[in-house]
């Protein structure tokens, strides 16, 4: 088999490339999948006692005009919009998001504290080494304490102090002294910030359905269940695990860096197995929790989308009011579906074995 253009997987990345080929007028190309089912870790499932599930906490938010008019075109009248109310569990209260725009809601010793590491010279100056001296040079010891720092390895299974802070972008609320007191002094809650603070989700179907819907124009050129077994980048040809080899021009990855270098290519430059040899990574149990019946917050309806847990006492990091993304999300109405995600890596292991009576 002959392609101008093969693809590997057919996630997000995998079905936007070739529904931009097909656009483009560009035909011969073909997508080889080794699920049975498009979407990668953007995929959804129904399980027996009929709630949908994704896998992770997904939102759909974006900033792009082409987006936004394919999500329209893909999902029309089939998609709900949500304002994000995301909350903290801190000190056995309830703290809106983002935590350090809003710390008045803490008990009074755990918002001094973030107070006090906010005062003039009680923060580190100079650049940042790293993503921990970063968090300590913007926001003090006291947020960090509190939050920041036990909330970000729970979350990306690897010690702050071993991550850079480049990447942070728009991704972390920053505070100073003086918004601080105003929220404290003035009982504001600031709860707006953030380019997901507005975000669409499928009627049905969970995240899994914008793909399914992507990928149902190319079913003809996606091979499900056909991963890749070897890459012969000299030839330009691979092999896939049903024995098939096919020629490329150009040849598109969106899987994982490291098997492809270490797994696939068979002869890979030294340098790049080198290279993806030190790449790290990490994982996420997502478990689904169904109950048959809904809880209050604050005595009214739990109209809440998230809740993220930086503390101990529990394993997982975040929480999704799954029901609360679209009522079809649970089997009736009045049930609810939580979303639970733990990480794990090589430097938080976490035994699975267990996990579900922890997250229960």
């Amino acid at each position: 088999m002959q392609v101008d253009y093969a693809i590997i997987g057919a996630g997000p990345t995998g079905l936007g490339a070739a529904r931009r080929l097909q656009e483009l007028g560009a035909e011969n190309f073909v997508v080889l999948e080794k699920n049975a089912h498009p979407g990668g870790l953007a995929a959804s499932f129904k399980d027996a006692a009929g709630y949908t599930w994704d896998i992770g906490g997904h939102v759909v938010f974006s900033h792009y005009d082409y987006f936004d008019r394919m999500l329209d075109e893909l999902l029309g009248a089939d998609q709900l919009r949500h304002e994000r109310r995301a909350y903290v569990r801190s000190h056995k209260t309830w703290v809106p998001y983002p935590f350090q725009n809003n710390i008045r809601h803490l008990p009074r010793e755990p918002k001094w504290r973030c107070v006090q590491g906010l005062l003039p010279g009680k923060r580190p100056e100079g650049p940042p080494a790293n993503f921990h001296e970063w968090i300590h040079c913007v926001f003090g010891q006291g947020i960090a304490e509190v939050f920041l720092w036990p909330y970000n390895y729970k979350v990306w299974a690897i010690p702050p102090a071993r991550m850079s802070a480049s990447w942070v972008g728009e991704r972390v609320s920053i505070v100073g002294l003086e918004g601080v007191l105003k929220n404290i002094i003035l009982e504001l809650d600031e709860v707006g910030w953030g380019p997901n603070n507005m975000f669409a989700f499928p009627a049905f179907g969970g995240t899994g359905e914008i793909f399914r819907r992507m990928a149902a124009p190319l079913s003809g050129r996606i091979r499900y269940g056909e991963a890749v077994a070897s890459i012969d980048a000299a030839q330009n040809t691979l092999t896939t695990s049903a024995g098939q080899v096919i020629s490329y021009k150009t040849l598109l990855n969106t899987g994982p860096l490291d098997l492809l270098m270490l797994q696939q290519m068979t002869a890979a430059p030294d340098a790049l197995r080198e290279a993806a040899a030190l790449l790290k990574h990490n994982g996420v149990h997502v478990a689904g929790v169904g109950v048959g019946q809904r809880f209050p917050h604050q005595g009214q309806r739990d109209d809440r989308c998230w809740m993220y847990f930086p503390e101990s006492d529990c394993p997982f990091y975040r929480v999704t009011n799954f029901h609360n993304y679209a009522p079809a999300n649970a089997p009736g109405p009045g049930k609810s579906a939580f979303l639970c995600e733990t990480s794990f890596s090589e430097h938080k292991p976490e035994e699975l074995s267990g996990l579900r009576e922890r997250t229960l």
